[in-house]
């Protein structure tokens, strides 16, 4: 039985924040990095944006869309859902249309490998 907060409740996105923050490897994985990710997940109820941001080795979750983010994704909620789970990988949904990217290409691709490390950092909360 997993005791994760469930997903997108202000209890997931604090226990978020602090894996993010307390995760030695990804400090040092993200030294002289400087990226600001938005993602925003859309439901019949609105949608929940929030944003991840990498300053040089210090890494945080925010509530709410960033001032300015270099690269920002946007999915339903089922699609979320699939991604978070494992049951379908990003790069399938945003071939598919289901997943859209805003922002540069080049930051994108440039630090790829963090996303991975975002995912493993963040695995407790699934």
């Amino acid at each position: 039985m997993n005791d994760a907060p469930d997903y997108l409740s202000p209890a997931w996105f604090a226990a978020a924040d602090e894996l993010l923050r307390n995760d030695a490897g990804l400090r040092e994985r993200t030294r002289g990095v400087h990226l600001v990710l938005q993602q925003t997940v859309t439901d019949d109820d609105g949608s929940t944006t929030w944003h991840v941001v990498l300053s040089d080795g210090a890494v945080s979750l925010h509530m709410g869309p960033a001032e300015q983010a270099e690269v920002a994704f946007t999915c339903d909620r089922a699609t979320a859902d699939a991604v978070r789970n494992g049951s379908e990988d990003a790069a399938t949904a945003f071939l598919s249309g289901r997943l859209r990217m805003e922002g540069t290409v080049a930051a994108l691709l440039e630090h790829a490998s963090l996303f991975s490390d975002l995912d493993d950092v963040l695995a407790p909360l699934r």
